[in-house]
């Protein structure tokens, strides 16, 4: 049975950043968009922030996935922890 739970967390996981992401960089956009005001609609500008905020919670998932993936070597060559204790192998 761990590998059937294994298996249902790499899914998860994909799932979840595979089509997550991507779609909330499109609901940004869509959200962005409908703030500039179009085809006789008034600007919203709260639309715009709210979009904008969407755009800098995707780069940050990206940063700290980045920064995921690198943490040992970072550690290693530039003892440098960012993450918590339990992140990095003994």
């Amino acid at each position: 049975m761990d590998i059937v739970s294994a298996i249902t967390k790499v899914l998860a996981v994909g799932l979840l950043f595979g089509a997550g992401l991507p779609a909330l960089f499109a609901v940004g956009m869509r959200l962005e968009a409908a703030g500039h005001g179009d085809l006789g609609k008034p600007a919203n500008p709260v639309l715009r922030i709210i979009g904008y905020l969407m755009f800098a919670l995707t780069a940050a998932v990206i940063v700290v996935g980045i920064l995921w993936i690198c943490r040992q070597t970072l550690n290693y060559y530039f003892d440098l922890r960012i993450f918590p204790d339990f992140a990095y192998k003994s």
